[in-house]
């Protein structure tokens, strides 16, 4: 492939996000070959050996999204009503539960099926490059059987996205009243067995290229203290990371507060770790030390502000994080009941933020002449900040020397951007701005995956007509199922009181 000289601008490498208040103007440029970035030109104009045209229209920032916290295969519900997007987080839980339960005595019988997660898998990852995100940290809780593990594997290879695909050491219950994992021990054994065998196969390479990598999910830590030292000493021996797990706690999770205090107490609370939301932190009764625990440990917590405002999780805590100084990136969690795309999640973390200013100082009577959090500070939690949060800081999430080709270029005419372009700020534009509409050109590795706004690695109507199929089945299925029924059963073992 032939080399690209590409233009960025903006302050080399990323300041401490405290920093990035004043606007940016100076204009840099990057020549990569293949997979790394081998050159830093000095700057005069964009331009090109390679065949392509037209690199005047492209935007002058480069943005190499690192996105925490992701559902990939979720998009297969995303196209069927399931879930409604009125549900908060005992609903979803219904929902997710519901589609994900195996119905019969073997492990390929499941509402969704292999050949479904294959899907939705495709369909998730090939959203994710086409809004311009290319590198993300998946928590794969469909992980029914081999196959629909494989059939994952299979569909993120497919897509070129970079991927740490995070595969759930966790069953579903076999029953809900009462609530039993009368199948756990097997299911466990099947899981753990298909971990140590891709990690052994390639030291956790999933593809050649090193593209996808194998993770760990593990929400069940303390139901068995022995097993939970077992299997992360296991996938800690094997070099499986990052290992990520959920944490809400507030009134949809009760049942999971203080994760991060237990998992410290219990003697697995490593750099390695990334707690999803963790909206425990801000609640009323939350414990102040785990903000502690969380800095000395290097473990990172990945925010999902779109879903965490809309399901009941509690405030975001991305940027208390930051000013505690603990790693945290943006995420968008489930694929089916918001936005694919990272720019919603940067818009609301940034104006979630400022808003709760403006709260404080409106209590003391006062008001605020100007914000002092800036959209470069969004964007850095959507880049860096999540490269950051998956331990990976020094391969992604900005252009420098040595570091992968994963590049995101925009066009500067576009009907959203028309208006940066001359900004001295290009922050701005993405955050507050941009959609995928304005992604032009994608590259994941040094591999072109996405030019002049199509999608290369696949045809998107062939994959959307298999999405739309699948998810009809999925459909009919549920149709079955009284799923205010299941909902009450979840309330009931949550030990919740929701109101309708």
């Amino acid at each position: 492939m032939s080399a690209l000289t590409l233009v960025s601008t903006g302050m080399r490498p990323f300041q401490p996000l405290n920093t990035l208040g004043r606007s940016c103007s100076r204009m840099d440029y990057w020549r990569h070959s293949q997979r790394t970035i081998v050159q830093y030109l000095s700057p005069s104009r964009v331009e090109s050996t390679s065949s392509s045209a037209a690199t005047k229209s492209w935007l002058f920032k480069i943005l190499i999204p690192c996105r925490t916290s992701r559902m990939r295969w979720s998009s297969i519900v995303r196209t069927n009503g399931l879930p409604p997007d009125s549900l908060t987080l005992i609903g979803i839980c219904g929902c997710r539960l519901l589609t994900t339960k195996r119905i019969g005595p073997s492990l390929n019988t499941a509402l969704v099926t292999a050949e479904d997660v294959y899907a939705g898998q495709l369909a998730g990852c090939l959203q994710a490059l086409h809004s311009g995100t290319t590198a993300v940290v998946d928590h794969f809780h469909c992980a029914n059987s081999v196959e629909h593990i494989e059939k994952a594997i299979e569909a993120t290879a497919e897509s070129g996205l970079r991927c740490m695909l995070c595969i759930s050491r966790q069953s579903l219950p076999s029953s809900f009243e009462p609530f039993a994992f009368g199948n756990d021990a097997q299911v466990s054994k099947m899981q753990l067995d298909i971990i140590q065998s891709l990690a052994q196969e390639d030291q956790g390479r999933l593809t050649p290229d090193g593209r996808v990598t194998l993770g760990l999910a593990y929400d069940v830590q303390g139901y068995d203290p022995q097993e939970d030292q077992r299997i992360l000493t296991l996938v800690r021996d094997l070099n499986v990371k990052p290992i990520t797990l959920h944490y809400v706690g507030g009134p949809h999770g009760r049942a999971f507060s203080k994760k991060i205090r237990l998992w410290a107490e219990a003697g697995l609370l490593k750099e390695d770790v990334i707690f999803s939301h963790a909206n425990d932190l801000l609640h009323e009764g939350c414990d102040p030390g785990e903000w502690d625990l969380l800095k000395a440990s290097g473990a990172s917590t990945a925010s999902t502000p779109e879903d965490e405002l809309g399901m009941g999780h509690g405030s975001p805590v991305a940027y208390e994080a930051v000013r505690r100084g603990v790693k945290v990136g943006l995420g968008i969690d489930c694929a089916s009941i918001v936005s694919t795309e990272m720019f919603p999640a940067m818009r609301v973390a940034l104006q979630c933020e400022r808003g709760r200013l403006h709260k404080v100082r409106a209590d003391d009577g006062k008001g605020v002449k100007y914000n002092s959090l800036s959209a470069a500070s969004a964007f850095r939690l959507a880049t860096l900040g999540g490269a950051e949060t998956a331990h990976v800081e020094t391969q992604i999430g900005s252009i420098e020397v040595g570091k992968l080709a994963d590049i995101v270029l925009y066009n500067a005419d576009s009907v959203n951007l028309s208006n940066c372009s001359n900004c001295s700020d290009p922050f701005r534009g993405i955050v507050l701005h941009a959609t995928a509409e304005d992604v032009q050109w994608v590259f994941v590795n040094g591999e072109i995956v996405k030019r002049d706004g199509k999608l290369l690695r696949k045809e998107w109507s062939g994959v959307a007509e298999n999405l739309k199929t699948r998810a009809a089945v999925i459909k009919e299925k549920v149709a079955n199922f009284d799923l205010e029924q299941r909902y009450a059963s979840i309330d009931k073992q949550f030990g919740l009181a929701l109101e309708v």
